[in-house]
C-alpha cells in the first residue's frame, strides 16, 4: 500500500471516530438520563461502532445468528485479532453487551463518558482486590440479562495464529452459568494490524457456532470446555481460511 492510501486510511479513521465520538458520545450520555439500565446507551455505542465500520470502507458479514439469543445473557468467547474485533461485535452482534475494558479508557472525553453511560466494567489489572470488583461486576451484569465478550487469547494475534486460551478465563461462565458461544473472527487482522494507525477497507466474518450450555456440564467437562471451545474456533477458522483460497 502506497504512504498516501496509508496516510488516507488512517486520518479518515481517526477523523471519523473523533466526530462520531463527539456526537454519540453525547447522546449516550444524555439517554442514560432517561434509561438508568444501560440500555439504550449501549445501543448508541453500538451505533457508533457501526458507523465506524461502515465509514472506513469495512463489511462486516455475520453467520450462525440463529445460534445467538437476543433474549438471554450468554458468553461470546472468540479469537483475538485486531483491535477492531471490538468494533465489530460491538456494532453489529445484536445483544445487550456489557464490555469489560482497562479502567483509563473510562476517563477519555465522549467515548469513556460513553461506557461509563452503558454501564460497561472498569478492569484494573495489578491489583487483585480490583481484579475481582472487575469480575463481580461482570458476574452481576450477566446474572442480570446482558451478554459479554472474553478472549481467551489475553492479547492480539500478530499474524492471525490463534494462541492458547488462558486458563481461568471461562470461570464467568461457570459462575454465572451463562451458555458459551464460541466465536470466530475473520479478517479483522488485514483490516487493522496489532500496532496500527488506521484501518484498511475489507471484509471481516464472524461465525457464532452453536452454544455450550455450561450448566449441563459435569465437574470434568466444565474443566475441559476452553480447550474444547478454542479447537472448535481453530477447526472453524482454518475450514473458512481454506475455503476462501
Amino acid at each position: 500500500m502506497s504512504f498516501f492510501n496509508s496516510f488516507f486510511n488512517a486520518t479518515r479513521f481517526w477523523v471519523t471516530i473523533t466526530v462520531l465520538s463527539i456526537i454519540l458520545g453525547t447522546l449516550s450520555v444524555i439517554t442514560r438520563l432517561i434509561d438508568h439500565s444501560g440500555k439504550t446507551s449501549h445501543k448508541v455505542n453500538s451505533l457508533w461502532a457501526c458507523w465506524i465500520c461502515k465509514a472506513c470502507g469495512v463489511h462486516v458479514e455475520l453467520v450462525g445468528l440463529e445460534n445467538v439469543d437476543s433474549q438471554r445473557a450468554q458468553l461470546f468467547v472468540a479469537n483475538h485479532q485486531s483491535f477492531f474485533d471490538i468494533f465489530a461485535l460491538a456494532g453489529f452482534l445484536p445483544v445487550q453487551l456489557r464490555w469489560m475494558a482497562k479502567a483509563g479508557l473510562f476517563y477519555l472525553p465522549f467515548v469513556g463518558w460513553a461506557m461509563s453511560a452503558a454501564n460497561y466494567v472498569k478492569v484494573r489489572r495489578g491489583n487483585r482486590k480490583e481484579s475481582l470488583k472487575a469480575f463481580n461486576d461482570a458476574l452481576d451484569r450477566i446474572k442480570n440479562g446482558a451478554s459479554a465478550v472474553i478472549f481467551p487469547e489475553g492479547t492480539r494475534s500478530i499474524d492471525g495464529t490463534i494462541a492458547e486460551f488462558k486458563k481461568g478465563s471461562h470461570l464467568l461462565a461457570i459462575r454465572s452459568e451463562a451458555p458459551m458461544i464460541p466465536t470466530v473472527i475473520m479478517g479483522t487482522g488485514k483490516v487493522m494490524r496489532k500496532g496500527s494507525y488506521g484501518v484498511k477497507p475489507g471484509n471481516i466474518k464472524i461465525i457464532f457456532l452453536k452454544p455450550i450450555e455450561i450448566k449441563s456440564l459435569d465437574k470434568k467437562e466444565r474443566d475441559a470446555v476452553l480447550d474444547n471451545v478454542r479447537q472448535m474456533i481453530c477447526a472453524t477458522f482454518a475450514e473458512n481460511s481454506n475455503s476462501n483460497g
